[in-house]
């Protein structure tokens, strides 16, 4: 990392330590009030926003503003901008917010980094799991389990989709779902198993490691698609847009995978 994107003389091992411990404490943060979310209210039609997610972001832009004041920051909530030529932050405060709201596990923090137009760091860390996914462009990605032990992420084996397990976003209600529905149920009923997890953030770190088989994602969001983009391919597996291009921020979707599967699902959704 040069000394213009980072302005500390840090090291990448102590840069990544910090994005890890962000996405830790905000997790914390969440963990402490999954039995009450506080105030609740529609921010779009079927889209909420509890308070402890604007408590989490306010933690985690306020660590970032004083540590780092010259980075810029985009967040779910609060929104932002991406810079063109220093660093940019992707937070987002809660991922599954519907099953957060429920006291449901399936709950995380993404934090995302961006130099250069690349993802170079993503932390995912789910506290009702116990689990930190985290990795750093060129240092491979791993999860860190509750109680400091640390392991490698090398993705899933499944070379066939009929023994994949698959993960989706399914509001099928959207426009653009509607669209890939012919695919999307082609992917499904080829599969083993579809998984709907409700956060993208959890979805793409099991891709990562071999939880999940496949992630697709139809829209874009890019504090949610950031981290899987980073772990998947640190983890061997590809992350690319749903026409089969590399993922960027602009990107339409997500589709995540080891090769041979991804291959076979990009077939599909090409061939409708």
């Amino acid at each position: 990392m040069n000394t213009s994107s980072n302005p500390r003389g840090e090291s990448p091992e102590e840069f990544h330590e910090f994005v890890c411990d962000l996405a830790l404490r905000a997790g914390e943060l969440a963990l402490s009030r999954h039995e009450d979310p506080g105030e609740i209210r529609e921010k779009a039609p079927k889209d909420i926003v509890t308070e402890v997610d604007l408590l989490c972001e306010e933690l985690m832009v306020s660590r970032i503003q004083q540590r780092y004041p010259e980075d810029a920051i985009l967040s779910e909530e609060r929104g932002g901008e991406i810079s063109d030529t220093g660093r940019t932050w992707l937070l987002d405060p809660v991922d599954g917010t519907a099953n957060f709201a429920r006291s449901n596990p399936m709950f995380c923090v993404c934090v995302s980094v961006l130099a250069d137009g690349e993802v170079t760091h993503a932390a995912v860390a789910a506290p009702r799991l116990g689990d930190l996914y985290h990795a750093r462009r060129g240092g491979g990605a791993f999860r860190d389990f509750a109680g400091g032990r640390s392991a490698p992420l090398e993705g899933g084996s499944a070379q066939r989709l009929e023994y994949a397990f698959v993960g989706a976003d399914l509001s099928f209600s959207k426009k653009r779902n509607v669209a890939l529905r012919p695919a999307l149920d082609e992917i499904f009923d080829g599969c083993l198993q579809p998984r709907v997890l409700g956060s993208a953030g959890i979805r793409g770190a099991w891709v990562a490691a071999g939880y999940l088989d496949v992630s697709i994602g139809t829209h874009n969001t890019a504090w949610d698609y950031a981290p899987t983009a980073l772990l998947v391919s640190e983890a061997g597996g590809l992350a690319t847009d749903l026409s089969g291009e590399p993922w960027t921020l602009a990107s339409d979707g997500l589709v995540a995978a080891n090769p041979t599967l991804h291959a076979e699902v990009m077939r599909i959704l090409k061939n409708n």
